[in-house]
C-alpha cells in the first residue's frame, strides 16, 4: 500500500506535508453533495459544516483515507472534478508565484519547484525534448489504489493552473496516463482538453508545445517572485522537504563551483546545522552533485556551439583533457560525439 517508493528517497507517508488549502475543494464537494463531511475527514476539526483551519498540515495517509471514502461515492470522475476545481488561492503561495512570473514556462518552473508546499503526493517533473515540453507524473508511495487517480489529478491541475494564469493561455497536445482508463472517464477528459488522450501509455504526462510554454503573462513581478521565492525557500526548509534538485540549484552556482554552506543557509534563512540535516536526509552527496550539475551546463555550452575548449574554461576544467575524460564517463560520448550528434538531430527536425 501507501509507503516509500523505490525512486526515494523521499518524505515518509505519516509525514504532515498537505496543508488544508489543498483539501477545500474536496470538503467543497462533500459540502454540497451532502455528504457526511465529518466522516470523511475525520481528522479534521469542523466549526459548523466548515473545517477550523489553525495552520496544521496533515499525512498522505490522512488524506488519502478522506480521496478513497470520497471516489467510492462519486467515481473515476473525482479525479477531473477536483483538479479542474482547483483555483489559484487552493495553491497558496505556489499560486501566487506562478502568477507574477514573465512566462507560462517560468510559471510552470516555480510551481513545480514549490509543489510540495502545494501538497503534492507525487513528484511533477518537467522534460523538454526539442519541441515538446513534458510535464512527467512520477509516483511518491506505492499505492496500487489510488495511483492513477493521483496522477491524473496531478496533471490535469497543471492544466488547470496554466489556464487561469493573466495572458496567453497554452494549451496541452497529448496527454498520456499509465493504466486503461474507463470508458466514461475518458469521454470526460476528451470534453476537457483539446489533446490527443492515450491511455496504457509507458509513463504518466502531459506534453505542451514548448514555443507555447514560452507565452508571456500579463502581470510579470520580478520583486515579488523574488519576495514569494524567499518565503517558499523558508517554508520548504521549515518542512524539512527541500530536495535533492532543489539542494542542488541553490548550493551549486552557476559556473558549476560549490557555494559556502553559510551563503546557502543565510539564502535559505535556517541554520548551517539544518542544512546539513537536509543533505543528509536526501543522501546528497556534494561532488557527484557538482559534476553532474557541470555535465548539465557542458551540454548546454556545447549544444550553444561553443568550442570544447571554451566549455572546458567555463566550467573550471584545470584542461580540455579533463573536461573531455569527465564528460566520457558521464554520458558515454566524447563532447565532440555529442555535439555531432546534436547537430544531427537538430538538423533532422
Amino acid at each position: 500500500m501507501a509507503g516509500k517508493s523505490e525512486r526515494g528517497p523521499f518524505a515518509s507517508a505519516h509525514d504532515r506535508v498537505v496543508p488544508l488549502h489543498v483539501l477545500s475543494p474536496l470538503i467543497a464537494h462533500a459540502v454540497e453533495r451532502g455528504w457526511n463531511a465529518r466522516e470523511i475527514f475525520p481528522f479534521l476539526e469542523f466549526e459548523g459544516t466548515h473545517p477550523a483551519d489553525d495552520g496544521r498540515r496533515f499525512s498522505y495517509m490522512e488524506a488519502r483515507q478522506a480521496y478513497v471514502r470520497a471516489r467510492r461515492m462519486l467515481g473515476q470522475e473525482l479525479a477531473v472534478e477536483h483538479a479542474f476545481r482547483k483555483s489559484i488561492a487552493n495553491y497558496g503561495i505556489v499560486g501566487l508565484g506562478a502568477m507574477v512570473q514573465a512566462s507560462a514556462e517560468a510559471a510552470l518552473r516555480f510551481a513545480l519547484a514549490y509543489q510540495t508546499l502545494a501538497g503534492s503526493v507525487l513528484r511533477l517533473e518537467m522534460e523538454t525534448c526539442g519541441e515538446e515540453t513534458a510535464v512527467v507524473a512520477r509516483d511518491l508511495y506505492a499505492d496500487d489504489e489510488l495511483g492513477q487517480f493521483w496522477r491524473l489529478d496531478h496533471l490535469l491541475s497543471v492544466v488547470h493552473l496554466l489556464r487561469q494564469l493573466p495572458g496567453a493561455t497554452p494549451e496541452p497536445i497529448r496527454f498520456e496516463i499509465e493504466g486503461r482508463l474507463e470508458r466514461g472517464l475518458k469521454a470526460i477528459l476528451a470534453r476537457r482538453l483539446s489533446a490527443r488522450i492515450l491511455d496504457d501509455a509507458d509513463r504518466s504526462c502531459i506534453v505542451y508545445r514548448s514555443r507555447d510554454l514560452c507565452a508571456p503573462l500579463r502581470f510579470p513581478d520580478p520583486a515579488a517572485a523574488h519576495m514569494l521565492r524567499r518565503t517558499a525557500d523558508r517554508e520548504l526548509a521549515a518542512l524539512g522537504r527541500i530536495d535533492a534538485r532543489g539542494l542542488v540549484e541553490r548550493i551549486v552556482a552557476r559556473d558549476g563551483t560549490l557555494r559556502g554552506r553559510r551563503e546557502v543557509s543565510a539564502e535559505l534563512g535556517i541554520s548551517e546545522r539544518s542544512l546539513d540535516r537536509l543533505l543528509a536526509r536526501e543522501g546528497v552527496r556534494f561532488s557527484e552533485m557538482v559534476a553532474l550539475q557541470r555535465i548539465r551546463k557542458a551540454k548546454s555550452f556545447l549544444r550553444d556551439g561553443e568550442t570544447v575548449e571554451r566549455t572546458a574554461e567555463f566550467l573550471g576544467y584545470s584542461d580540455a583533457r579533463s573536461f573531455r575524460r569527465a564528460f566520457q564517463k558521464a554520458t558515454g560520448l566524447s563532447p565532440v560525439e555529442f555535439k555531432s550528434g546534436w547537430k544531427a538531430t537538430e538538423g533532422g527536425a
